[in-house]
């Protein structure tokens, strides 16, 4: 039997909403959400010829990003209860990224929080866009790195929607951006303009 030590940290639900407790989540009746207070919001896209190109582009530029950010960890939070693994899927770019949660001590009641190193990003960024791009999981899914200066979410077309938290981080944002391949997307919609080619399919 093959036994290898978990690329990251599971933190229960409970706990990790009581260290963060803006983290964006729904409270238990599901109309109500809590989240933090915004300083500015962004989305970024990357230009790729495929859907299989953007999703390995993107699982490289958010590690360069929050690496020129000086960020070490990455928590990732559904924003309901729901497990993880709450839903089966045929398709294989997600049955893949199922498997690679369950390889990693994710079981089917695990509702918490996720804490990636820099290192395991890039690939738990891959498992994360097949899981979101085609419906894998049934949550939103948000990250933040342990200072919770900024909240970020992956949509189905392969974008980053981000917001900084405070002016500080804000200025060194729009600055490491500029050092990766994302861009602005500015004044349109995810699934127009120069990411048209990337809209999700399903």
């Amino acid at each position: 039997m093959n036994i290898h030590k978990p690329l990251f940290i599971k933190v229960g639900r409970k706990a990790f909403l009581e260290k963060y407790p803006t983290y964006v989540h729904s409270k238990r009746n599901g109309d109500d959400y809590v989240s933090p207070e915004i300083f500015s919001s962004y989305i970024l896209y990357l230009e790729a010829g495929s859907t299989q190109g953007k999703c390995n582009k993107l699982s490289r530029e958010l590690a360069k990003l929050l690496t020129l950010l000086n960020y070490t960890e990455i928590n990732f939070l559904g924003e309901s209860s729901i497990p993880w693994l709450y839903r089966e899927h045929d398709y294989r770019p997600v049955k893949q990224a199922l498997t690679y949660l369950a390889d990693n001590n994710i079981n089917k009641s695990f509702n918490g929080a996720i804490k990636v190193s820099l290192e395991n990003l890039p690939e738990f960024t891959k498992s994360l866009f097949w899981l979101v791009r085609c419906n894998g999981i049934v949550m939103y899914v948000n990250f933040s790195d342990n200072g919770f200066n900024f909240t970020a979410s992956i949509c189905q077309c392969g974008n980053l929607h981000i917001s900084t938290l405070h002016e500080n981080l804000d200025a060194a944002f729009r600055n490491a951006v500029n050092r990766t391949a994302f861009k602005f997307l500015e004044d349109e919609k995810c699934s127009t303009g120069p990411v048209y080619q990337q809209r999700a399919v399903f």
